[in-house]
């Protein structure tokens, strides 16, 4: 039996990682640039396309823990972006949204968005980056939880 040489510098997950974290680096200094953190933005994102959204339905599209929206949602509020009101259901759930400022911010922040994609998909054709999100959706979903 051969040996199998791994070399790390050409495994998927750490090209993926290293990739990953260099655009949300590049990303929160464009943003940084306008007063507002990439997770600040993201939450907006999500309250701003989802009518009602709960703070857990939040922590889930945002892969986080639900303490740390809280504390996230805690600092929005005070500065203005976001408002959260019992739902009539059941007093236990608070639902999103977004105060005048908070969507203004948002819409000012997609443009931001949108144009830092743009820099990062130049040169690279629909049908490139369709494979690219379709091989990654594959793996994602050959990984097993555990």
């Amino acid at each position: 039996m051969g040996i199998i040489m791994f070399n790390l510098d050409d495994c998927i997950a750490s090209i993926t990682s290293r990739s990953a974290k260099k655009l949300a680096y590049c990303f929160e200094k464009r943003l940084n640039y306008y007063n507002i953190t990439r997770t600040q933005w993201i939450a907006l994102y999500y309250i701003s396309i989802n009518k009602t959204i709960t703070q857990k339905q939040l922590a889930d599209k945002m892969s986080l823990k639900e303490p740390t929206v809280v504390r996230l949602l805690d600092k929005m509020e005070l500065i203005g972006w976001v408002v959260r009101v019992n739902s009539e259901n059941d007093k236990r759930i608070k639902l999103l949204s977004l105060t005048d400022t908070g969507q203004k911010i948002e819409t000012d922040m997609l443009v931001v968005a949108e144009k830092f994609r743009n820099d990062v998909i130049s040169g690279i054709s629909a049908e490139e980056l369709e494979s690219y999100k379709s091989v990654l959706n594959k793996m994602l979903s050959n990984i097993k939880d555990g």
